[in-house]
């Protein structure tokens, strides 16, 4: 997880993890199901949707009236975002989940689903009892979009042919539409005009598209013990992620990385297999170009930022984008 995210909107964590606390309260202490809810709740998270979505509230004009309505909401969002991560683990057969042992695989699959399940359920009860209609139409939007996401990656994999165009809508509902959901329901809820309302989720989803483009390269630029996930487990999985699929668009790379993908999907890559294909894809610029795109969606975001009402949270979101534009 990215540490530039730690600071941000650090005053409002405490009052959302408390409505995380309160909305998650259940009776299955002792329990498997009692546990991964424990290990998913738990303070150890940097919470980035949420503050987020406490951010660009702060264009709002009566942001400070729907103060507790928005930690609310950014405990939802959390509870979103953890109840997707229990469901990806179990689908994905995860054993960990950066560096840790993941939930299925300490207390099992059942107690997993039971967890994911009743965090879903506990999201739908509290946005109707606080009559959130609008904000739970845009929210459960995104889910929908992260689920076609995930069905969009599942139907790719080991598919040589994938589109660059198909990787980037898996991603979008992968990551992206929540992204820009909390930076909608955030505007919306603080009472941004529909012009700034749109402008910030724009600008959500450049971030959202930066944020994961920044993780597909950590295979590519970070140590095993650093990113926290076995080195390239997405290729050994055959998703090909955007570096790879850029190489393989250069002349003959679809020839040189063919050989491994293959490997991968017969299950057989060794590690030097593995050095050997982050050889090709950075020497076919790769890696490169995946920066590129990152910086093209760091200079949207840097323009949507001027065209918005001048606030004191400006700087610290350039500051934001800067940092996940940096190589």
């Amino acid at each position: 997880m990215p540490k530039y995210f730690a600071k941000v909107s650090d005053e409002h964590v405490e009052h959302i993890r408390e409505y995380i606390k309160r909305f998650t309260a259940h009776p299955f202490a002792g329990t498997p199901t009692g546990d991964v809810l424990a290990d998913a709740t738990s303070s150890e998270g940097k919470m980035i949707r949420p503050r987020l979505l406490m951010m660009v509230s702060e264009y709002g004009t009566c942001r400070r009236d729907v103060q507790e309505r928005l930690y609310k909401l950014g405990a939802i969002v959390e509870m979103t975002h953890l109840a997707s991560l229990i469901h990806d683990d179990i689908v994905d057969d995860a054993p960990f989940r950066r560096g840790k042992p993941s939930v299925q695989h300490k207390y099992g699959k059942s107690a997993a689903v039971y967890a994911g399940d009743f965090l879903m359920s506990r999201i739908s009860y509290y946005l109707m009892l606080e009559g959130q209609n609008r904000s739970g139409m845009i929210l459960s939007k995104a889910v929908e979009e992260m689920c076609a996401g995930e069905i969009g990656q599942a139907m790719c994999r080991y598919q040589e042919d994938v589109t660059i165009r198909q990787y980037l809508q898996n991603i979008h509902g992968k990551t992206v539409a929540l992204f820009m959901a909390c930076c909608r329901i955030g505007a919306m809820e603080s009472g941004c005009s529909e012009k700034t309302i749109t402008q910030l989720e724009s600008f959500g989803e450049c971030l959202g598209y930066m944020f994961q483009l920044r993780d597909d390269l950590l295979d590519f630029t970070t140590e095993q013990t650093v990113s926290g996930k076995n080195a390239h487990q997405d290729f050994r999985e055959g998703i090909y992620t955007l570096p790879v699929l850029l190489a393989q668009k250069k002349p003959g790379g679809m020839e040189a990385l063919h050989p491994f993908m293959e490997k991968s999907a017969a299950g057989t890559l060794t590690g030097r297999d593995i050095c050997e294909m982050e050889g090709l894809v950075a020497e076919l610029g790769g890696m490169t170009e995946t920066w590129d795109l990152i910086h093209t969606y760091q200079k949207q975001a840097e323009m949507l930022l001027e065209a918005l009402p001048s606030r004191e949270v400006s700087s610290s979101l350039r500051k934001l984008i800067g940092k996940l534009g940096a190589v």
